[in-house]
């Protein structure tokens, strides 16, 4: 018995095409530079962030943003199946994508338990957990989608 399929090369070719698109959108999800500083200290919202995620001299790295993101990636696929299924453009897709990435990440600093909070850290802040002090930077996470590839990223 032999079967012939017909049309492969096409169904090849269109899929190509469909992720092909895929290639010129970004969606960047972080602490953007215009979030602004953190109030009443002389440093951004970003350097904090940033500081947080990967640690200083002080502060025990707490890598929040990538492990979040990475927390949501069987989501992601589904919604782009989701996404190409309902004729959505890239751009839709990646803007769905990035929506529930930065909720994944919200998540993840929510629940976040690990390193923990120095004593005399929970008295000052009044709370246990090590990324929620005033809820300010959580809040500051956001996305956007560019189809500039960005220089700087996590």
């Amino acid at each position: 018995m032999t079967v012939k399929i017909t049309g492969l090369q096409q169904v090849r070719d269109a899929l190509k095409k469909e992720l092909d698109k895929f290639s010129s959108e970004y969606a960047l999800i972080g602490i953007h530079e215009d979030a602004g500083n953190v109030e009443g200290e002389n440093f951004t919202m970003a350097t904090l962030g940033a500081t947080q995620h990967f640690g200083n001299d002080r502060v025990p790295a707490r890598p929040f943003l990538d492990l979040g993101v990475a927390k949501g990636n069987q989501e992601y696929l589904h919604t782009i199946q989701k996404g190409i299924k309902d004729g959505l453009t890239s751009k839709q897709i990646v803007e769905r994508v990035g929506l529930l990435a930065v909720g994944n990440v919200k998540e993840y600093i929510t629940d976040l338990r690990s390193p923990a909070n120095t004593p005399s850290t929970i008295k000052r802040k009044g709370s246990s957990n090590p990324l929620i002090d005033t809820g300010a930077m959580r809040a500051s996470i956001r996305h956007t989608v560019s189809s500039k590839k960005p220089e700087e990223s996590l």
